[in-house]
């Protein structure tokens, strides 16, 4: 899994299948001669009596997962099954595009799968127009189970006074990857987690070099007003959004500006890449040791380990001013509305989320399971390669206890972005003044009023 909308690679084309959930039961002929004779046999023996064999629950999973993952998902879940007899558990083919399209289009047609995987704005969509199943109750007899999760994880899969629309089943955390042998020809410390804004800009600017006549940027990021938030949070401001679900309003904040001025400063003296840098060889760059510091995914470190086994690199968290903050995202698995045995298919979103991920992380290391047990096995195998500032790394953001919006996740968010796209990197390259902030929030404000 890399980031949630461009992250995995979806399977063939979508097979629509319809779904025929079997409850356990027994049956008898209704004919007056089988009915007499099964009354005097239980009579005579109760043991003579004749029962149809219990009929297995069948759970249907869709995942966009890659064919690899897949055969290792399903792989565990035969071990489920083995565990759970009278649940068996089938996966649905993919569509190859247009995933979340495909699903609605399922789901409107009672095809949809009994859990389905999912992003947060799709929650968020298809929850207000009532599409999924409420897990609220069952969440509610298994407290241990739920509190088994990082911290904020689940909020964005809450909506209406605390109705749970599925379960978050992996994490995607956002860190820099930064090139050891760089820093250190630099005269640079390693940055630790706790490292400054301040710190973040003086490494860049010192990494930053023109050595025969290339342009070698110190640092590989982009900042949007979500991100900057983080630096306002951080340094006491308020954030940009107040909200990860229905967010009310956003604000600029003095704590805001403040830091947005230091990211112009670092594009204007060319320690930055501008917002404008086409950044897509900067992995393949940074894989040949000419990149030194660059903001991503945790995902990459999957990447590094398989692919560049000499390259010298680190990861830390994002920095901070005074109190640490953090923004993470998940995918994770949802039910249609109509599901039809929801006690075996909660039973399965339990395994997956836990069992499963702690089976198939170590061998697919891609993200942290949103759940802390099966997450300890994404970290253990990221300690084993000798990356343990990975594990450290991811852990610590994971640990926070302020999480921000990562982006709009509202079904608004299409008509809000455009002021954003319209207005950002002109102020960035201070083509725009700073006050143009105030009309880019004032028309988000309509928006969202």
């Amino acid at each position: 899994m890399k980031k949630i909308q461009a992250s995995v690679s979806l399977l063939s084309t979508v097979v629509l299948v319809s779904i025929f959930a079997l409850s356990a039961c027994s049956s008898t002929d209704n004919t007056p001669t089988s009915s007499a004779l099964a009354s005097a046999n239980t009579k005579a023996s109760p043991s003579a009596a004749i029962k149809e064999p219990t009929k297995a629950i069948e759970v249907t999973i869709m995942t966009w997962e890659s064919p690899s993952m897949n055969d290792k998902i399903m792989a565990s879940m035969k071990k489920f099954e083995a565990a759970n007899p009278g649940i068996t558990v089938k996966l649905i083919p993919a569509p190859l595009s247009d995933y979340g399209l495909k699903i609605n289009q399922m789901i409107a047609a009672n095809q949809g799968p009994d859990i389905f995987m999912t992003g947060n704005d799709m929650v968020i969509a298809n929850g207000a127009e009532g599409r999924l199943y409420d897990w609220s109750a069952k969440a509610a007899g298994d407290k241990e189970f739920m509190d088994s999760f990082y911290n904020g994880v689940l909020d964005a899969w809450k909506q209406d006074g605390g109705k749970l629309y599925g379960l978050p089943g992996l994490l995607n955390t956002y860190g820099y990857f930064y090139n050891k042998k760089l820093f250190k020809d630099a005269g640079l410390t390693e940055p630790k987690a706790g490292w400054t804004y301040d710190e973040m800009f003086a490494d860049a600017l010192k990494l930053t070099s023109k050595k025969g006549g290339v342009q070698q940027y110190g640092l590989y990021a982009t900042v949007d007003p979500f991100k900057l938030s983080l630096y306002s949070v951080s340094a006491g401001g308020a954030p940009f959004a107040d909200g990860i679900v229905k967010p009310t309003k956003v604000e600029i904040s003095p704590q805001f500006i403040e830091g947005l001025e230091k990211y112009k400063v670092a594009i204007a003296n060319g320690s930055m890449i501008p917002p404008t840098f086409d950044q897509t060889n900067v992995m393949s760059n940074f894989k040949a040791g000419t990149v030194a510091m660059t903001q991503q995914g945790q995902w990459i470190a999957d990447d590094l380990i398989r692919t560049a086994p000499n390259l010298d690199w680190g990861f830390v968290p994002g920095p901070v001013v005074s109190s640490q903050t953090e923004i993470y995202d998940a995918v994770g698995w949802s039910s249609p509305s109509n599901i039809k045995n929801p006690d075996a298919i909660w039973k399965v979103l339990k395994y997956m989320d836990s069992t499963m991920y702690a089976e198939v992380l170590p061998q697919n290391p891609v993200a942290p399971a949103a759940q802390k047990d099966a997450a300890k096995a994404y970290f253990d195998f990221l300690t084993s390669s000798n990356h343990a500032d990975v594990a450290n790394g991811v852990n610590h953001i994971l640990q926070s206890k302020n999480v921000q919006p990562v982006r709009f996740l509202t079904t608004w968010a299409g008509k809000a972005n455009p002021f954003i796209d319209a207005a950002w990197n002109n102020i960035l390259t201070g083509k725009a003044p700073v006050s143009s902030l105030n009309d880019m929030v004032d028309k988000i404000t309509k928006v969202i009023k």
